[in-house]
């Protein structure tokens, strides 16, 4: 009987083992080669400021080298292909702004991916709102202004985005449609080109996300006209909210890590636990409040679950903007 107890124990735990071994080898064993973060655009804005210090303090923890590599192009849509493309390892992930995963979709008929089919989310970090920054010689110190004077000279006055069908190009559209106001889009592969040009005056007005923003208005380089958000940014409170003169409009942007479909849930809630760790750590809490952002760092299912209420209320933004890119 003894024996045939030891032969049934062995058993048992070598069916165990067979069962629970590749969860706990994506759970123990990663990442044991360098981690690959594809940002989808260029640096100087938010996205890239966050996926590089994210993804260092990843490497930090894990020991671990963690790239981060610009694939740009497409409005974002190139790099998050190439994620959903990837293997679903864990050794290709995307740090993307929300743009590529919920606004493009419903801008373009031809979308390489599908935002909830082809990628996993994993976690939301951070969300902000954008800053609508102008030139400092720019008549114009408030969006009230701006919009007098764009209905005085339709057409005319012309504002710089990181490409067309991101979050900067969207915002100004819904200004545009909510105070039936003609301002002139140019845009530009990716935020570093577009503001330099506002910085120089070539063009006057451009939307940034609030990290970068602050730095440029602290610098006096461009000025504040106003922000996003529903309410008035604790970071900027002498800046007036867009809602202030257009009643109900509001813009934030979210910035979260999300892999290729199919990885497993072990490894999705291990980088989930490790990323949302870096997150709620004191030290990391007070760098984004100083950015003005708001740390998020909710589950894979609450990312989810958000992805796919975004996908909807910004179908609902766009079709009522009536913007449409091809």
């Amino acid at each position: 009987m003894m024996i045939q107890r030891l032969l049934l124990t062995f058993v048992f735990i070598g069916l165990s083992a067979l069962t629970l071994s590749p969860l706990a080898v994506w759970a123990q064993g990663y990442p044991n080669k360098p981690v690959k973060v594809i940002v989808t655009f260029p640096p100087g804005g938010t996205p890239d400021i966050y996926g590089r210090i994210l993804s260092q303090e990843l490497s930090n923890l894990w020991k671990q080298s963690v790239l981060v590599e610009n694939k740009t192009g497409a409005s974002g849509m190139i790099g998050t292909d190439f994620v959903a493309k990837s293997a679903p390892d864990g050794y290709t992930l995307l740090f993307a702004a929300d743009a590529t995963i919920t606004i493009a979709p419903n801008l373009f008929s031809n979308i390489p991916y599908n935002a909830t089919k082809d990628l996993t989310p994993i976690i939301n970090a951070a969300s902000g709102p954008f800053v609508l920054m102008a030139h400092p010689s720019f008549p114009a110190n408030d969006l009230k202004t701006l919009i007098a004077m764009a209905k005085q000279q339709p057409g005319k006055i012309t504002y710089a985005s990181s490409g067309a069908g991101g979050q900067q190009h969207l915002s100004m559209e819904t200004v545009k449609h909510m105070a039936d106001v003609n301002i002139t889009h140019v845009p530009y592969k990716g935020f570093g080109q577009g503001v330099n040009d506002a910085m120089a005056g070539h063009v006057p007005l451009i939307f940034g996300g609030i990290t970068a923003s602050l730095q440029l208005t602290k610098s006096g380089k461009l000025k504040a006209l106003a922000v996003t958000s529903a309410k008035r940014s604790k970071a900027m409170p002498l800046v007036p909210a867009i809602a202030e003169t257009l009643p109900g409009f509001r813009i934030d942007a979210w910035y979260g890590f999300l892999g290729p479909a199919g990885m497993p849930k072990e490894l999705v809630k291990k980088i989930h636990d490790d990323v949302a760790s870096i997150i709620k750590r004191p030290d990391f809490q007070a760098r984004i409040t100083a950015d003005a952002m708001e740390p998020v760092a909710n589950s894979p299912e609450e990312f989810a679950t958000q992805i796919n209420e975004d996908l909807n209320e910004w179908a609902k933004l766009i079709k009522s903007a009536q913007i449409k890119l091809d």
